[in-house]
């Protein structure tokens, strides 16, 4: 098993702080207003986490591109959401609801995949990261049908969900580079 390029104890203690403040912002009701502001903030907030827990030393002007750029991928993918509700209008509410769920956070974790790997991981290949972004698909669906049972999860249930994912995703990936080439992890 590999180092990897980043802390991921440091990332995901980050994460679980940056999972509260996400809470406590929509228990507050401070964002509910803005999408965008909210999206961007979901983007920025993990981007964050991730240069934080950087292994390596790299300028600071490239960890706040990379966070600008991860906010932009984040409103970005809002678009998307709002583009696949158009465009499954023909689908009925919950499968329709799924399915624009599915798209979100596969497009998401698509491009985040790819700016992490044009930023930080040269070496992450497009098959890992169409790995990270079935287990994405996989644990939002998860967390939505979860969410459709409590009331007491939010927005920021699906947002957390979908950041844990994929960082253990990435977390694995980049601690096993050729997983998906391994026969060990690819019994059938």
């Amino acid at each position: 098993m590999g180092v990897g390029h980043f802390n991921y104890a440091r990332h995901f203690g980050l994460l679980a702080a940056a999972t509260v403040v996400l809470f406590l912002l929509q228990h507050w009701d401070l964002l509910h207003d803005s999408l965008l502001a909210s999206f961007a903030l979901y983007g920025a907030l993990h981007a964050l986490s991730l240069s934080l827990a950087l292994r390596a030393p790299q300028k600071n002007l490239r960890k706040l591109a990379f966070i600008a750029l991860a906010a932009a991928l984040s409103v970005f993918t809002m678009y998307v959401g709002i583009i696949g509700l158009v465009l499954f209008a023909v689908v009925p509410g919950n499968e329709r609801l799924y399915m624009v769920l599915g798209l979100c956070s596969l497009s998401g974790a698509v491009t985040y995949g790819s700016l992490i790997r044009i930023f930080w991981i040269r070496k992450f290949s497009p098959r890992l990261i169409l790995g990270l972004a079935l287990l994405c698909l996989l644990a939002t669906s998860l967390a939505f049908f979860a969410k459709a049972y409590s009331s007491a999860l939010g927005g920021w249930w699906l947002t957390a969900v979908w950041w844990f994912a994929f960082s253990g995703g990435l977390c694995f990936f980049d601690s096993h580079p050729d997983a998906l080439l391994q026969p060990k992890y690819n019994r059938a």
